[in-house]
């Protein structure tokens, strides 16, 4: 009987998590962003006034929420203090053709501090006006 009313809300708890809908933010579409890998197809390049819209609004989410939103990241950097940066390519570069290279090519730069939550969200340049 123990065993029941612990098992019982356990599974089911852990059913309602396999169960939800991935984190999205209203007005950006993340299938777009997320089929543009590295860049290289100049979607994401289209999708720069409505990245930077929405870019607040990735501020203290947590890296599985930003997978759900933006998909794994193009490049990741290990800093110190357990702060990572997740790249995001914005247009065509040299990343097209060396995956396994960080590019010159403008990106959306996403920072975790250390308790894995968004810190920072800059580019590697402005974007044009």
């Amino acid at each position: 009987m123990l065993i029941k009313r612990i098992l019982m809300p356990l599974c089911c708890g852990i059913l309602l998590a396999a169960c939800s809908e991935p984190d999205r933010i209203e007005g950006f579409d993340s299938d777009s962003w997320k089929s543009d890998k590295y860049g290289c197809s100049n979607v994401r390049q289209g999708m720069q006034t409505d990245f930077e819209r929405v870019r607040k609004e990735l501020y203290k989410k947590e890296e599985a929420q930003i997978i759900d939103i933006l998909g794994r990241p193009d490049g990741e950097q290990l800093m110190a203090r357990g702060q990572r940066i997740f790249y995001y390519y914005l247009e065509e570069g040299s990343q097209c053709d060396q995956k396994n290279n960080l590019s010159e090519a403008n990106r959306a730069e996403v920072r975790f501090n250390a308790l894995n939550r968004v810190s920072e969200v800059t580019y590697l340049r402005p974007l044009p006006k």
